[in-house]
């Protein structure tokens, strides 16, 4: 014998949608409220739709796999020259020996050509927004030139910034930021260890 549903019975059958539906749209906001509270960098957008959609590299870790392959192919600058991926896009980190001599500023001979090869990657991402920072470790300075560690901080990233222009990085992606010791590096290691490790400049690309 066939069932038979009265009108009133397929209605309340029906009511679970009406639930189930209230259900979605609710996560669907409380989704929306998380993207808009947390805003997502370019950069970290760009890794997470290639990776769901299997498509090409996104432009920032084809830069990566490029100053992997100079690294590897230039001896002078293993373990002094790293590129690692975070939150705000693409950091490009030069231990400040391969850059400066000790409390000083200038831009070494041997600085100025890592800093000329990694203007040419950069190149080849025209437009991304390019921050320079420049890091010390927590031993004060005082010295005729230099009054603090943000002094010395700052002007070694507006020279790194200056040589990047003079290599054809426009001046107008670019900016510089001192922290002097106040984003310390977790490393492994003694004293030494980690104040080498600390005193860095950054290139992050955005």
């Amino acid at each position: 014998m066939d069932d038979f549903h009265t009108p009133g019975e397929s209605h309340q059958d029906e009511l679970w949608l009406v639930s189930y539906a209230d259900m979605l749209t609710l996560l669907i906001g409380f989704f929306v409220l998380i993207v808009a509270a947390v805003p997502l960098r370019k950069a970290v957008f760009e890794r997470i739709a290639a990776s769901i959609s299997g498509a090409k590299a996104a432009p920032l870790q084809n830069l990566r796999q490029s100053v992997d392959d100079l690294v590897a192919r230039t001896p002078a600058l293993r373990d002094r020259v790293v590129a690692r991926d975070d939150a705000e896009g693409l950091g490009i980190e030069f231990k400040d020996a391969l850059l400066f001599d000790s409390g000083s500023a200038e831009v070494r001979s041997e600085g100025r050509k890592a800093i000329a090869e990694v203007a040419k990657l950069l190149l080849a991402v025209p437009g991304r927004p390019v921050v320079v920072e420049g890091h010390t470790d927590e031993v004060p300075i005082r010295t005729a030139r230099f009054g603090s560690n943000w002094e010395l901080s700052s002007q070694r990233a507006i020279n790194v910034l200056a040589a990047l222009e003079s290599n054809g990085v426009e001046r107008s992606r670019m900016s510089a930021r001192a922290y002097a010791d106040t984003r310390p590096r977790e490393v492994q290691g003694n004293v030494d260890d980690r104040r080498l490790a600390n005193r860095r400049v950054v290139i992050r690309v955005e």
